[in-house]
């Protein structure tokens, strides 16, 4: 009885993309403390979600699902589909469906869409993408921001920064640059700053705006820049162990302010060092 009880009285949470790394780090360090329904299908079908949505009832939705950036390179005819016109689709759906009980969708989006900068990003930078993938996200906030009071729900974006985790797929920047110093003694297009968050700090973040309901545009972030070539030090002396040389033409930086992140009780973050060894647990 008491376990019934305890499963009637857990908020519900769905969740699309639940298989991807963020997704799946949000799944597994939460399915005790709340339901998560794994959204099963793939979200450019429309049907099958409008379909899947009858008679279901929940408290917050977060959308993971996307195209990540280096997907975005190779899939260049499905990046509007997938990553914008299927969000969209999803928050039209779920307004349609006045669903009770729900308040709350979170959109995961990306620092990508504030392109790049000389100076800590903070939230109220003018969006400015500079790849496909930034854009992709970058349209799917303007939708947000314009339509958000036609909804009877709150929506959240949280733009995510460099993020690592265990057993991270190529495509990223830690699972790419093992590769890239096993195979050259040479690595090139590194001298610029970045902003790197643990996946655990990631997720612990996610669940703080879910349970504020909080709707303004916010960073995931660390709040430290690190020089990529530091990085890659500390990806060899960790996986490889070997001589490397690196060049020293600067790039352009991408580095987040998170004061409104700590504002909301988000404090301590991992270092890179616990990031980088994480990786391959």
């Amino acid at each position: 009885m008491q376990k019934y009880l305890n499963k009637v009285s857990k908020r519900k949470i769905v969740i699309t993309g639940g298989k991807g790394l963020l997704g799946s780090s949000f799944y597994n360090k939460y399915k005790k403390q709340y339901i998560i329904i794994r959204y099963p299908h793939r979200i450019e079908y429309f049907s099958k979600f409008k379909k899947w949505l009858k008679n279901k009832n929940f408290n917050y939705f977060i959308h993971f699902a996307a195209l990540t950036k280096s997907e975005s390179i190779k899939r260049k005819k499905s990046l509007n589909l997938i990553n914008v016109k299927s969000t969209i689709n999803l928050i039209k759906n779920l307004n349609q469906e006045k669903i009770r009980n729900f308040k709350y969708f979170l959109f995961i989006s990306s620092s990508h869409v504030y392109g790049t900068s000389s100076k800590k990003v903070k939230e109220n930078k003018k969006t400015s993408p500079n790849n496909s993938y930034g854009f992709s996200k970058k349209k799917v906030e303007d939708f947000i921001f314009k339509n958000r009071n036609k909804f009877g729900f709150k929506i959240g974006v949280a733009r995510v920064f460099n993020s690592t985790g265990p057993k991270q797929k190529l495509g990223n920047f830690v699972p790419d640059m093992i590769k890239k110093i096993k195979r050259n003694d040479f690595i090139d297009n590194v001298n610029q700053y970045r902003d790197f968050i643990h996946i655990d700090d990631v997720t612990e973040s996610l669940l703080l705006l879910i349970k504020k309901k909080f709707y303004k545009p916010i960073n995931i972030s660390s709040g430290k820049k690190i020089n990529l070539i530091k990085v890659c030090e500390i990806i060899n002396q960790t996986y490889v162990k070997r001589k490397i040389i690196y060049g020293k033409k600067r790039g352009k930086d991408l580095y987040g302010d998170n004061k409104l992140l700590k504002s909301i009780g988000k404090r301590k973050f991992k270092n890179i060092y616990q990031i980088i060894k994480s990786f391959n647990k």
